[in-house]
């Protein structure tokens, strides 16, 4: 018997670089695995403007279209997903691709407090940024308390 030919099995020998590379990509943060539903989650930066009461989400979002990009707030959470659509050119030979292109989607945490009823949106230069104003603290105020005997004395006037 002749030994089997390596040439046979090129995913088994590609096997051990795309491991590789998931877990480089699990490390650095830059996206989810390429099984999943997306094909990439955006970086973000997320801040409180003291000056403005406000929140700000900004997300790194190069090459895509606004119109693609949808935008869901709740008490708690923001979700921001969309698409960058890949537009290589038929002929072209690439000697190296690292632009993610597809689905993405991105959550973040937001602070309590904050007024998603007038969130804004503008998209600028590859940036996302998504402003939240946060409500007013409520002011406080004193509670007086009443007893039994202040509560007979008003119902006999």
């Amino acid at each position: 018997m002749e030994p089997r030919d390596r040439d046979n099995a090129p995913g088994v020998r590609r096997l051990p670089n795309e491991v590789d590379k998931l877990f480089l990509e699990m490390l650095r943060g830059e996206r989810t695995p390429r099984y999943g539903r997306t094909a990439f989650r955006p970086n973000a930066d997320v801040y409180y403007d003291k000056r403005e009461n406000k929140v700000v989400v900004r997300l790194e979002l190069p090459g895509i279209d606004p119109n693609t990009v949808s935008i869901e707030v709740d008490a708690n959470h923001l979700r921001v997903s969309g698409i960058r659509v890949d537009e290589r050119h038929p002929d072209a030979v690439y000697q190296q691709m690292e632009i993610v292109y597809g689905r993405f989607e991105r959550t973040v945490m937001l602070p309590p407090g904050v007024d998603n009823g007038k969130a804004s949106a503008n998209y600028d230069s590859g940036y996302l940024e998504i402003v939240l104003p946060v409500k007013p603290r409520p002011a406080r105020r004193r509670i007086r308390i009443s007893t039994q005997d202040e509560a007979e004395r008003r119902e006999e006037r």
